[in-house]
């Protein structure tokens, strides 16, 4: 399933998290994320060095101000166990920024997680934006 495709209209960005897969340290999942996002919102532009989930939510804020970013979500995808090392940065943006995994792992708020195999899995995904 293309998510990209059929969600392109919903104001959400969705990720290949798979080098954070297995990820630990705060520092390079702050690049790795900020990378990724870059990669997608402003691919002509390098991405900035940060280390921390606060340095992060602020890059994500200064995009909505100065490129008038309408996503108000990220999807990642392709790391259905991350680990809590990773919760726990995502957690930290979601007062920037809404965060889902598509993951089996149970995940409490702020943070949401699809199942990959859900029954109307992009309805569910439309759903939650509309909640946010």
């Amino acid at each position: 399933m293309n998510f990209a495709q059929t969600l392109q209209n919903q104001p959400i960005l969705i990720l290949n998290a798979q080098p954070l897969a297995t990820e630990t340290r705060e520092g390079e999942i702050a690049l790795t994320l900020c990378r990724l996002i870059w990669k997608q919102v402003c691919p002509q532009q390098m991405y900035p060095r940060f280390s921390t989930p606060a340095d992060l939510c602020y890059s994500i804020d200064e995009l909505k101000f100065t490129l008038n970013l309408p996503h108000r979500a990220l999807l990642l995808t392709d790391c259905e166990h991350p680990t809590p090392e990773l919760i726990t940065f995502c957690e930290k943006l979601t007062g920037v920024i809404a965060v889902a995994f598509l993951t089996e792992e149970p995940l409490e708020a702020p943070l949401k997680g699809f199942p990959p195999n859900q029954p109307n899995l992009i309805s569910a995904i439309e759903t939650w934006l509309e909640e946010i």
